[in-house]
């Protein structure tokens, strides 16, 4: 079974309505979903090209509940992002009525948004040179399912962890870990490069590099 006939099954739609000007619409991220849009805003800043939606239906599954005047993204980010992003006006909203998720509900919702995520990154062509591993692995270990990524490094045959390694990671992304170590590699070598050139021409950047633990005080910061 796909993920949006699991959605279906545990809450079916109650109304179809098509959007006409969907930027304008009243849509936002759903609170509990801030976190999987983050680490859908981290990838879409890397990918090679624009989704490519041209001969999909376009739809969006939006909810309805108390907390909002308007409807609300649960799962399906990186279709929200994608219709944004490329001007597309009209969308047909699969509305699900909801006046409020149970535990159990938002354990079902994380988890199959979790799921979700992994499948965009897998499927998805990223530029391995402009990506942050790093923050990317700490946005993915924060917001996903727990779950979910025990899972995964079962199937990958890796040690039963709950967090993502840079092995996995490089896994998804069809690349290797030297290369991801390399991006890793001169991302710290870009920033040193930057605090090197920033403190021959600020006293308070070059006591931060010389003494880290320093406290800078404001009158420092002006007269640096």
């Amino acid at each position: 079974m796909d993920l949006t006939s699991e959605l279906l099954l545990k809450f079916p739609a109650t109304q179809i309505s098509t959007l006409k000007n969907f930027k304008k619409s009243r849509i936002t991220i759903h609170p509990q979903a801030y976190g999987f849009n983050l680490c859908y805003l981290n990838m879409f800043k890397n990918l090679t090209a624009d989704l490519d939606i041209s001969n999909r239906i376009k739809e969006l599954h939006v909810w309805k509940t108390s907390e909002f005047d308007g409807y609300s993204i649960f799962n399906n980010i990186n279709l929200y992002l994608s219709y944004l992003k490329q001007d597309i006006n009209e969308v047909t909203l699969i509305i699900h009525h909801q006046q409020s998720f149970s535990e159990d509900e938002l354990a079902f919702l994380m988890e199959l948004c979790s799921r979700e995520f992994i499948q965009f990154i897998k499927s998805t062509k990223f530029d391995i040179r402009s990506l942050n591993p790093r923050k990317t692995l700490h946005l993915i270990n924060t917001h996903l399912s727990r779950q979910t990524l025990l899972t995964l490094n079962k199937e990958s045959s890796l040690k039963p962890h709950h967090q993502m390694s840079l092995e996995l990671l490089a896994h998804l992304l069809s690349c290797s870990r030297n290369q991801l170590n390399q991006r890793m590699k001169n991302i710290k070598q870009e920033r040193t490069q930057i605090f090197n050139e920033l403190s021959l021409h600020s006293s308070c950047v070059k006591e931060l590099i010389d003494r880290p633990d320093s406290c800078l005080s404001t009158e420092k910061i002006w007269r640096s």
